[in-house]
Parts: structure tokens; C-alpha cells; sequence
């Protein structure tokens, strides 16, 4: 069955924000993307592909597992593609999928130990690459302040390749408000900014610790850096102007995670 011109406009009108949040839908593309959606607790509404895809051999494990999940599968044009997908390669599939929304509550907050939380990070790959760091070494939840990039929007969908379906995300947190709570509860709040007074191996972690990443132009707000335990830094050895904020997210977390034993 191939999809409908009002399925086409549809999915098209889902790459503008207001539509997905309004939907509370968003596309997913790619294969690798659909894997890890079908792993997840994720509902996906449908799945559009190529009509070369359909019978690929290196593709029916996935496809079957569409079907297990009685999810429709659709033929989708070239050109259709195109219109749709926000890549140049979006290796000839699409999916629609709805979007999960989850609480701050006490039973989350009890049952973590390591929390991630990003202070308007403004450009879509560098969340995306906050994520698949915090997926990497196993962070119980992740906190995107009001000023973050959407979260699904189509580039940090793309970025997290597949992390996005693996993680507890929580939108619009008013930080400083939650870490309050948070140091309460006997988290310890360590920010990251590239002028702490701290390098981030001198500073002893606690059993539950969460980390605080900020934008990329102004780093972590005044009013975190008052609410912080401690502002750590990523001492420079060489002479690059800046370090990316995605990779300083991946430095610190190897390091906490460093006295813990992998799951693999």
C-alpha cells in the first residue's frame, strides 16, 4: 500500500515545531533510528520505505519486527521522500512515531544516582551528542531547561542515533527550582564551565550527583552557578579556543563512571 497524499502532507508538516508539539508526533529516519525504536517502549504509528527496501534480505529482521508490532507499512516514492525527510540520506525509510513525555516525581528522583541537565544548549547536534554521552555511561535521567532545542526536533532526533529511545528525558525543567529540590534530596550539583575554580579530577563525587552543562556562548547561568555545590573545569593543555560541550559532557561522565564496573 503506498501512502496517501494526505499522509504525505501530513508527515511534511511534522518538521515544523509548532506541528509537533501540537501532535505530539515527530519523524524518525533511517534504519539504524527504527531499530532502536522498535527496542523501546516508543509507539510508532507507522513505517514508509522504498519499494526496493520491501523485500531486501538485509532489511527483513527489521521489517519483521514491524510487523510483530502491527505497525502499517507503506511504499513511499523517491520525490515523496525527499519532501519529507529532513537528510539527503535518509536511507530510503520513515516513521512516524509519538512523542513520550515523563514526570519529575519523587519515584524517578529516588531511584537515581547520576542526572544529566542542559542549560540552553542551543545547537541541536551538541544535545544530541549530550545524550548518546549520558546513554554511553548510564545516567538515570537527563533535565533540558526551558531554553534547550526542542528535543525532537528532526537534527537532535538524528544526532542521538537512536539514544533518544534509551533515555529519560524531561522538557521545560525550570532548573533552578528543580536543583533545589534536587540538594534536598541529597544530590550534589556540580556545574561545568570553562573558567571553574576546581579541575574536575581534584573534586570528589557523591553517591548521587547531578551535572550541569551550559550554552555554548554563555555557559552555565549566574543563577546555577550560585546554586552549585561546585564549578568544575576541564583544565586546556593545548590551545584550541574552546572545548565542545558534548565532549566535555562525555569527559566528566567517564570520569564519575570511572571507579564503576561497565554492564559489558
Amino acid at each position: 500500500m503506498h501512502l496517501s497524499k494526505s499522509e504525505i502532507r501530513y508527515l511534511t508538516s511534522l518538521s515544523q515545531k509548532k506541528t509537533r508539539q501540537t501532535e505530539k508526533k515527530f519523524v524518525l529516519e533511517g534504519w539504524r533510528s527504527l531499530k532502536e525504536a522498535l527496542s523501546s517502549s516508543f509507539q510508532i504509528e507507522l513505517v514508509a520505505l522504498l519499494p526496493a527496501y520491501v523485500s531486501d534480505p538485509d532489511y527483513q529482521k527489521i521489517l519483521s519486527q514491524v510487523h510483530e508490532r502491527k505497525v502499517p507499512i507503506k511504499e513511499i516514492g523517491e520525490l515523496e521522500l525527499k519532501k519529507i525527510a529532513d537528510t539527503v540520506h535518509s536511507q530510503g525509510v520513515l516513521a512516524l512515531v509519538h512523542q513520550k513525555e515523563h514526570e519529575l516525581n519523587s519515584s524517578l528522583l529516588n531511584r537515581s544516582s547520576l542526572i544529566v541537565a542542559a542549560d540552553s544548549i542551543s545547537d541541536p547536534g551538541n544535545l544530541g551528542s549530550i545524550l548518546r554521552s549520558a546513554d554511553w555511561f548510564g545516567s538515570d535521567a537527563i533535565f533540558l531547561s526551558k531554553g534547550c532545542v526542542e528535543l525532537y526536533n528532526e537534527k537532535v532526533v538524528r544526532s542521538t542515533v537512536g539514544s533518544i529511545f534509551h533515555l529519560t528525558i524531561l522538557e521545560g525543567i525550570e532548573l533552578t527550582v528543580a536543583l533545589k529540590d534536587m540538594k534536598k534530596r541529597g544530590f550534589r550539583v556540580v556545574a561545568a564551565s570553562a573558567d571553574g575554580k576546581q579541575a574536575y579530577w581534584d573534586v570528589p563525587f557523591e553517591k548521587k550527583n547531578i551535572l550541569v552543562f551550559g550554552n555554548e556562548a554563555h555557559g552555565v547561568s549566574k543563577e546555577i552557578r550560585d546554586s552549585a555545590d561546585v564549578v568544575v573545569k576541564i583544565p586546556r593543555f593545548g590551545r584550541a579556543e574552546s572545548l565542545n560541550v558534548g565532549v566535555a559532557c562525555g569527559i566528566l561522565l567517564a570520569h564519575m563512571r570511572s571507579h564503576h564496573q561497565p554492564i559489558d
